[in-house]
């Protein structure tokens, strides 16, 4: 994948399979949540970045992006098939780009989805008859149970542009949520699969700040619970916080982020925000000897759970540090 990229990752999160769509008031908290960020919008099903490639390289650069499904899982274009995610999707292209209804045609007005005509391509003049079988999904599926094509479309055209010829299949979505048939050297933004389970926050706030702003966009701090959460979420930091720079002192705020662990009340004892108990698990690494409380003088109690780049967890002040931060996805 394109490095760092200004991965803009816009969390724009659905509850489950029947929640109604995000309202206003969390669409304001999602745009809190994420201003600091450039280049890379997400919501906990799509991803969206804002470089713009065409078909191909897009394409590749999904297959390539695996936070949260791992290295043994290729990614993949978005798959977009259904009015929750078109929603998701045509608010996250308005996040990178405005919407400007004078150049509904220029690049910045589309993003690449995945959905392909992957038979009936070849002749000289191509078919126009629209057969929904012909178009997939990155997993196989037909849009049989939800399609938004533009009216006339998809018109599945053909030309030749220095010596090659092209056919309109692949497809696009633009700020209104409608499908468009296009050729692959077009460029635009792209959008890919994504399931993980965070969304991370680059803007350095204390804890509470942090928890109130999760809070705000319909999500909660993160939970971190076993050996594989450790490694999803250290990975999800390399990718927007970079590597550990040695040269930094070990409690430097560009090391360290907050989770959702708490011991506020009572002392001592470590809960999520949703109340449930924070349990050790093999690979639970503390940094010797926390959490340990230190107090100094002028600061309250060390009552908030931070997680390193390496992989360590720690207690600290919840009115005074601040850090980036990471927000659960709802059932993960």
């Amino acid at each position: 994948l394109v490095p760092m990229l200004s991965l803009l990752i816009i969390g724009l999160v659905l509850v489950g399979q029947t929640q109604a769509l995000i309202d206003g008031a969390q669409i304001k908290g999602f745009k809190k949540l994420l201003k600091h960020l450039n280049g890379t919008y997400m919501t906990c099903h799509i991803i969206l970045f804002s470089e713009m490639v065409d078909y191909e390289t897009a394409d590749n650069n999904c297959k390539t992006f695996d936070i949260g499904s791992g290295t043994q899982h290729n990614g993949n274009l978005a798959t977009v098939n259904d009015e929750e995610k078109n929603e998701d999707l045509t608010l996250l292209l308005a996040m990178a780009y405005d919407y400007n209804s004078q150049t509904m045609w220029a690049d910045d007005q589309w993003v690449w989805a995945g959905l392909r005509k992957v038979r009936n391509n070849y002749g000289t003049t191509h078919t126009k008859t629209y057969n929904v079988m012909d178009w997939e999904w990155a997993n196989g599926d037909n849009p049989t149970e939800y399609e938004k094509w533009m009216a006339g479309m998809p018109d599945q055209r053909m030309l030749t542009r220095q010596g090659v010829v092209y056919y309109q299949n692949q497809m696009r979505i633009n700020h209104k949520g409608k499908w468009d048939d296009t050729f692959t050297y077009k460029t635009h933004p792209y959008a890919c699969d994504y399931r993980g389970k965070y969304i991370l926050s680059t803007q350095k706030v204390t804890w509470l700040k942090a928890n109130e702003t999760c809070e705000e966009a319909g999500l909660m701090l993160a939970k971190v619970r076993s050996g594989a959460e450790v490694n999803e979420m250290k990975r999800l930091i390399k990718h927007f916080m970079g590597d550990v720079d040695p040269t930094l002192r070990i409690f430097h705020p560009d090391n360290w982020i907050w989770l959702g662990g708490n011991d506020l009340n009572p002392e001592g004892e470590w809960k999520w925000t949703d109340g449930s108990y924070v349990e050790d698990f093999y690979g639970m690494s503390w940094r010797v000897p926390n959490p340990d409380d230190a107090q100094y003088i002028g600061q309250t109690g060390q009552d908030a759970m931070s997680f390193s780049k390496w992989g360590e967890f720690d207690d600290s002040f919840t009115h005074t540090r601040k850090r980036a931060f990471a927000c659960q996805c709802p059932d993960s």
